[in-house]
């Protein structure tokens, strides 16, 4: 059996929450693209392929695999960070 320390198990489960927010950004990206009038077909062929790949992603890291949880905690980290700040700041203005 593979041991892995306390500190790799919080790190690994942070690294799945960041993909599993980010999938979750790019579903209602896409939901809000379908319910256009005319939604863009490119557009959503690339949310659903970015959302598969995270889905693959996320099903391959694995918890002692201590770059690639860094990895993604950096990158995708970063990115709902930011994904969700422009989802708040015109909210902000308006209140």
């Amino acid at each position: 059996m593979q041991k892995w320390t306390q500190d790799q198990a919080i790190a690994y489960e942070c690294a799945r929450e960041c993909i599993t927010d980010l999938r979750g950004i790019l579903t209602g990206q896409i939901y809000e693209e379908s319910a256009k009038p005319n939604p863009d077909s490119e557009r959503l062929a690339n949310l659903r392929a970015e959302r598969s790949r995270l889905f693959k992603e996320r099903a391959a890291l694995r918890v002692n695999d201590d770059a690639a949880v860094a990895r993604v905690r950096a990158e995708y980290g970063a990115r709902v960070r930011s994904l969700r700040a422009a989802e708040d700041a015109p909210q902000a203005a308006v209140a």
